[in-house]
């Protein structure tokens, strides 16, 4: 990969907006297509090499077989779902977590209460204040709130790992390294050693995604000052990212 050009900071921030907007509509589609895509996923995953370990192999016809059932399993849900599920974007996360779940419980006692009514409710009561502890602990380890908003909104836009892992998986592991934003904005994920980018190598890049989301973004600030401009699915994966 010596003297390829690097892709630029603005050109890899555009093909993954578009990226995420591509997830983001995915996620719209109801569970027999996630289910079919995992299925599809799991077939290809392990590649198709036959000088492979023999585990490796085994793990292949295993991840097969069960990619074989969900793909079988998703077709004839289909046929008994709708092609696009109903709830929409959750707009509330765009703005924090939403509603506390334990500030919606209410807990009633009655007037002229039992002694065993009054220890049923201090025990629910008791329950509430632990959950809203642990609910202030979450957000206390969440990091900075632009940090907590940065991985909420992608959470509104459905980009979960169950749709990102399919998309690019599939997509980089079919078209080498290109999903749809890499396309629109000619770049490509290739390996540092030349190798061909294949399904397993995608797989795990999209780990590395996962894994700046959680961070808050921060490792995908690490192509700024990296020499080879590769942020944290590039560390990861062992790739870096060209203009084509």
């Amino acid at each position: 990969m010596l003297g390829q050009p690097l892709a630029e900071p603005w050109r890899r921030l555009a093909a993954i907006l578009a990226d995420i907007v591509v997830v983001g509509l995915l996620s719209f589609l109801t569970r027999p297509w996630l289910a079919l895509g995992t299925g599809l996923l799991l077939i290809v995953l392990f590649g198709k090499s036959d000088t492979a370990p023999l585990v490796l192999r085994t793990f292949r016809w295993i991840a097969r077989a069960l990619g074989g059932v969900i793909v079988l399993l998703a077709i004839l849900a289909l046929g008994q779902s709708s092609l696009v599920r109903s709830a929409k974007v959750d707009l509330e996360a765009l703005t924090g977590a939403g509603q506390s779940a334990a500030m919606k419980e209410d807990v009633w006692v009655p007037e002229n209460a039992s002694a065993a009514q009054l220890r049923a409710a201090n025990a629910r009561l008791q329950e509430q204040v632990e959950k809203l502890k642990a609910e202030n602990k979450g957000y206390l380890t969440a990091g900075t709130p632009w940090m907590y908003k940065a991985r909420a909104f992608t959470k509104a836009l459905g980009v979960t790992f169950g749709w990102s892992g399919v998309y690019f998986t599939l997509m980089a592991g079919t078209f080498g390294g290109r999903t749809v934003g890499k396309l629109l904005f000619r770049t490509r994920a290739v390996k540092i050693n030349g190798s061909t980018l294949t399904y397993f190598d995608a797989f795990i890049r999209n780990g590395g995604y996962v894994a700046g989301v959680a961070m808050g973004l921060i490792g995908f600030f690490k192509l700024l000052w990296e020499p080879n401009r590769q942020a944290v699915e590039d560390r990861i994966a062992s790739t870096v990212v060209i203009k084509t």
